[in-house]
């Protein structure tokens, strides 16, 4: 008698109209299906896995900014890892968006942030010379709105600015460099050292709008003479004014009522502060109150005057809930 080889295994099943029917399940046709299910899942992984390392050439490798661009807003979405395999050694999201910042600054010559890796922390961060003795800084992400992400110095989890590849926006933050680089680095580091770094950061936002057309604002750091940069509170007490009247007559400035109202305190030849609301200084008809910093070089913002003269920094610290620049309330607290 012959035998047939595969392996038959019965099975029941109940039809709608009540009836039961017994069928034979080829076991072995069964268990090669879910080998070529398997195998074909896994090359799908490996395939995946490949597609990966190609962006990631393309993120480390390329010199045309738009496809390193490209490559980053894939990266951090992408999903590397499967039901089928897993890598056990990948970078994070923030990582991305170090690697990134440095691959930018390179394609523009620009090589004055350090990529380190800390084996500690499992993670990549910047250093800048000169400053590096304080901290670090590495990017925390958004998990509130895809593609965004805040340039945080690890120690003090100041947010510097704020990036978003999606909305294609770029914004500083006024409260976090006053607090670290105006009130912490004064004391410990002299004026250029924390000037090349602020400069940096100005050179990153022009490269974002140049390269790519992102609406960039450079808040406390904007160096133009047309900047203004509004304060939280709209309509300021006199009493303000009066207090930095006081203080600019002890350090041998004199603050000046100008033709329309506002006040005018002349730093040195060629370095003149205005204080005012916008329709006083001709602006708009809105009563916001805004600072003005007219340099003849434009090099200055406000975070250099802070930085410099004791007096101006002591009065706006002393005045924040009053004096402290606005900053875009969607992002940052």
């Amino acid at each position: 008698m012959l035998m047939n080889n595969t392996t038959e295994n019965p099975t029941v099943i109940f039809q709608p109209d009540g009836t039961v029917e017994t069928v034979v399940v080829d076991q072995a046709i069964s268990t090669t299906t879910r080998l070529q299910n398997f195998n074909g899942e896994l090359k799908s992984s490996l395939q995946n896995g490949l597609e990966f390392t190609a962006l990631l050439d393309q993120l480390i490798q390329t010199n045309d900014p738009h496809e390193l661009l490209d490559a980053v807003t894939q990266l951090i979405d992408y999903r590397l890892n499967s039901d089928f395999l897993i890598f056990p050694q990948q970078y994070s999201e923030a990582d991305f968006y170090l690697i990134f910042l440095s691959r930018l600054l390179q394609q523009h010559q620009n090589n004055q942030l350090i990529l380190q890796s800390s084996d500690r922390h499992h993670e990549l961060y910047h250093e800048f010379p000169g400053i590096n003795a304080a901290g670090y800084f590495t990017f925390q992400i958004d998990a509130q709105n895809a593609g965004g992400a805040y340039y945080v110095e690890r120690q003090s989890q100041a947010r510097l600015f704020y990036v978003n590849f999606s909305k294609h926006i770029l914004k500083f933050n006024a409260t976090a460099v006053t607090s670290l680089l105006v009130v912490d680095y004064q004391k410990k580091f002299v004026y250029p050292t924390v000037k090349k770094f602020v400069l940096l950061l100005i050179k990153i936002g022009h490269l974002f709008k140049e390269d790519f057309g992102f609406d960039v604002d450079f808040n406390i750091l904007d160096q133009s003479n047309s900047a203004m940069y509004p304060v939280i509170k709209a309509d300021l007490p006199a009493e303000s004014l009066d207090k930095l009247f006081v203080v600019a007559s002890k350090a041998g400035h004199m603050l000046k009522a100008g033709v329309n109202g506002e006040a005018i305190l002349e730093l040195k030849p060629g370095l003149i502060v205005t204080f005012g609301d916008e329709a006083q200084l001709g602006m708009t008809e809105q009563e916001q109150w805004v600072i003005n910093v007219n340099d003849s070089d434009e090099e200055l913002s406000w975070f250099d005057l802070l930085f410099n003269y004791d007096f101006i920094r002591d009065w706006y610290l002393d005045n924040l809930n009053l004096l402290e620049i606005k900053v875009d309330p969607r992002y940052f607290d």
